[in-house]
Formats: structure tokens, sequence, C-alpha cells
């Protein structure tokens, strides 16, 4: 449910943007996260995690300065920001020796530090060529292309690597979780 929830910001990004262009459409997202994060407060007991916490003040940040200043330059900056603070945040992760994937996936896999941080690592590196991707579409390419790879052209990329992750990890599923599964 909270998946979906948080398309709903990325639609109405994309409608507005097509029918009254991306000043719009930053008014749009901005407001229907804010929306959106209204509800996932309520839903988590009045609280946060902190990647959401980045989402919603760089949207708030940056949809906020695209309208004030009635420059889309700003807009084009969130994805690959976020996606760099994503990647920065779990390389200096690894460089701790508490690498953020075991946090997020402890239950799901069963894996060794050096697992654990490999897998880190391998998300860091999907985070980094992510926000090198939305800022190559932001930057250099239409405005269509741009806001047609920031609703849903990431979406098959972003697939094909959890795809890859979960083949590449099956072996290695927690066994508490297959057990619970079988039964």
């Amino acid at each position: 449910m909270k998946a979906l929830l948080d398309f709903i910001p990325l639609i109405a990004f994309f409608i507005a943007a097509r029918t009254n262009g991306i000043l719009a459409a930053a008014g749009a997202l901005l407001i229907a996260t804010i929306i959106i994060y209204a509800i996932h407060f309520v839903r988590q007991k009045g609280k946060f995690d902190k990647q959401q916490w980045v989402v919603l003040l760089l949207t708030i940040v940056f949809c906020g300065g695209t309208l004030l200043l009635r420059d889309d330059i700003y807009l084009r900056w969130k994805s690959p920001i976020i996606n760099g603070i994503f990647a920065l945040t779990l390389l200096v992760s690894v460089a701790l020796n508490k690498p953020l994937m075991r946090l997020a996936m402890k239950d799901v896999f069963s894996l060794s530090m050096g697992g654990w941080k490999k897998l880190t690592v391998a998300w860091a590196l999907f985070f980094a060529m992510m926000g090198i991707l939305h800022y190559i579409t932001a930057f250099t390419m239409s405005d269509e292309a741009w806001i047609n790879f920031k609703t849903y052209g990431w979406i098959p990329i972003m697939l094909v690597f959890v795809i890859a992750q979960f083949a590449l990890l099956k072996n290695h599923l927690n066994p508490a979780l297959t057990d619970k599964t079988a039964k």
C-alpha cells in the first residue's frame, strides 16, 4: 500500500506537466507529496524513517524553489541529488562497517558481513547510476523525455535491478522466512 501511495505524486506530476507545463507539475508534485506524506505520517503513528524525511524535505525545497523563482532548474536537480544522497549514505555505511542494507533486509536474507557490504555497495552504485541518468535526462534531453523518464522511465531499470538482486540472493533467503511461507 505504501509503495502504491508513493506513485501518486509522480502521477500528479506527469498529468500536470502534460496539461499545464513544468511549473504546474512542480506544484502538483509538491501538493501530492505533502498529502501522501501526511497519510504516511498518520499510518506510521507520527513517524517517518530517514529516507522519507530526505524525500519530503528535498521535495519541499526543490519544488518550492521552482515555484518561488519560477525556474524549473531546481526541480530538475531534485532526483539526481536524492539519488546521490542515497548512494553516498550507503557507501558511508559500508565504510563505517554498518551496511544499511543489512538493517533494511536482515529479515529477508541471511548474509555474512562481507555479503551485506557487497549488497550495500551494489545498491549505492545503482543509486549513483540512477542519479546520473536523471541528470542526463533533466539537462541534456527534451522536456518531454525528462518528464517521461522522471515519471516512469526509471521503473523498468529498477525492476531489472531488483530481479537481478533476487536471482543472485535467492539461495540466501532467511530460513525463518521460507519456513513461514511453507506453513
